[in-house]
């Protein structure tokens, strides 16, 4: 069941939201854009994060709680100039999600990716990584960014690996939990 939350409310409010997410900068790839989260890009969000994709991520989620994830992503815009974008590929529109993000309790900003099944497999994620992370060390003149990945998603490290990225182990030292800590720093890619 979809919620009432969910749901485009045509009106003055939708006018307002299509104009603030207009500035969201978007961002061109040769097969890509990532531009700002829209209302409808939930469903996509919900496929990936209530199923068993996101296993490495802490779910799968319940609805709710996807809602929450995509709501605290997409607001880290206006609190912060950076977020959640939604990955349009040629074929596919809401391939996926790429993200330079904060959780409340990450000590520094996170760059993540997480794609539609059907997204998988074509190089969109290094893609929209590349792009994403060029826009953190450029754009918003960042030192590095972080990736935190589950030590058992092996997939997700050697994306990192392709990136340039390299462990942080003082990092990963300094979170305790286990979790893989790939440090992505200007000049490296």
């Amino acid at each position: 069941m979809i919620a009432v939350v969910e749901q485009h409310r045509p009106g003055p409010g939708s006018r307002q939201a299509a104009r603030l997410g207009g500035h969201v900068p978007s961002i061109d790839t040769r097969r890509l854009q990532l531009r700002g989260p829209r209302i409808y890009d939930f469903a996509a969000y919900a496929k990936i994060l209530c199923s068993d994709r996101a296993e490495y991520m802490g779910g799968p989620y319940s609805r709710t709680e996807a809602w929450s994830d995509f709501t605290q992503y997409t607001a880290l815009w206006l609190l912060h100039g950076h977020g959640l974008w939604t990955i349009d590929a040629q074929t596919s529109p809401s391939a996926g999600f790429v993200l330079l993000g904060y959780e409340y309790d990450d000590p520094e900003a996170e760059l993540g990716v997480f794609l539609t099944e059907e997204a998988e497999g074509q190089g969109y994620a290094l893609e929209a990584c590349e792009a994403a992370r060029d826009y953190a060390l450029g754009t918003l003149a960042w030192d590095s960014v972080v990736s935190y990945i589950d030590g058992e998603n092996s997939r997700c490290c050697r994306l990192m690996e392709r990136l340039g990225a390299a462990r942080d182990r003082a990092a990963e030292t300094a979170l305790g939990d286990g979790t893989f800590v790939y440090r992505h720093k200007r000049g490296d890619a």
